[in-house]
């Protein structure tokens, strides 16, 4: 039986002593300027933002547990890029790291079936498939059931959106009085994750949710209507995630979360704070990913970071 999630994903947080998760989400036009070339096509653009993801991988390996490759910024380059996205988790799980695919798939069962075979299911080689992916719960429990049934049988998890961390977003999640959508997605993703035999040793579910903190209270809140739910919180760094509201994240402890940060490490080299004269921009991804490791650590109160 494969070893559950959760407890792979709580293992490697141990061994990097961080809840750190690095985002790879890569521009072509704010890659370092040597890797962009002009105009690229296709193939050039896929070749061009793999290289760069994969030497960002190599170098915040060591310091994280695990990192989210988000498939849109792939998907643009079409089959070149697709076939990139699947190489680079193959990269990251022979550089020791865990990997959460960001495909924020969500339909009916029977097409959801066909997503989480894709995305959960080892066609040949196990390397190329990640350790969790992101889906969206709106259409239905049909189409959850499908990825935790993948899940379940592979050890692997799946994270459900529950509050996206987007102010755009908030026309849609914070509509009504009495109750916010964000608020009853939370109560249906705990639900659908409790039962003990999707539940690792650790205590955590193989069911997770995606919750950006907004602020401290209402996150607070959600934490407590979701006590077996590991979370995925997006919004750190570039988009500004206040430090109280992301601590309130953690179950007591500081388990049962990760952060992620993308945009403030792997384009750290635009941040003066990091661009040392005649420094390579891979040290100042270094250097940037160490600080976040380091801020993340100290949010869940785990000592011996970095």
């Amino acid at each position: 039986m494969p070893i559950h999630f959760a407890d792979r994903l709580a293992a490697a947080i141990d061994r990097k002593r961080t809840p750190a998760v690095v985002g790879i989400d890569p521009v072509v036009e704010r890659l370092p300027e040597s890797m962009r070339g002009r105009d690229p096509d296709p193939q050039a653009g896929a070749a061009a933002i793999e290289k760069f993801s994969a030497a960002v991988i190599e170098r915040v390996a060591p310091l994280v547990p695990a990192v989210k490759i988000n498939s849109g910024f792939f998907e643009v380059y079409h089959e070149h890029g697709v076939a990139a996205y699947y190489r680079l988790v193959a990269l990251a799980h022979s550089c020791g790291l865990l990997v959460i695919g960001d495909v924020k798939r969500g339909d009916i069962g029977s097409t959801a079936a066909l997503y989480a075979r894709g995305h959960l299911t080892a066609a040949g080689d196990e390397r190329r498939i990640p350790d969790a992916v992101t889906i969206g719960g709106y259409l239905g429990r049909s189409g959850v059931d499908e990825f935790v049934r993948a899940a379940r049988i592979s050890g692997r998890g799946v994270y459900v959106l529950v509050r996206p961390s987007d102010p755009t977003a908030d026309v849609i999640h914070e509509f009504g009085e009495s109750r916010r959508l964000y608020q009853h997605l939370a109560q249906l993703v705990s639900e659908w994750g409790d039962a003990t035999e999707l539940r690792g040793a650790c205590g955590l579910s193989l069911v997770g949710a995606v919750v950006g903190p907004k602020d401290a209270a209402g996150t607070a809140a959600l934490r407590a209507m979701m006590p077996h739910t590991p979370w995925l919180v997006p919004g750190y760094g570039a988009q500004g995630a206040a430090a109280a509201a992301t601590r309130a994240c953690f179950l007591p402890g500081g388990t049962g979360a990760v952060i992620n940060a993308s945009r403030s490490v792997i384009y750290a080299y635009e941040d003066p704070r990091h661009m040392v004269r005649g420094a390579a921009w891979e040290d100042c991804v270094v250097a940037a990913c160490r600080e976040f490791a380091a801020e993340a650590a100290a949010l869940a109160g785990i000592s011996g970071a970095g």
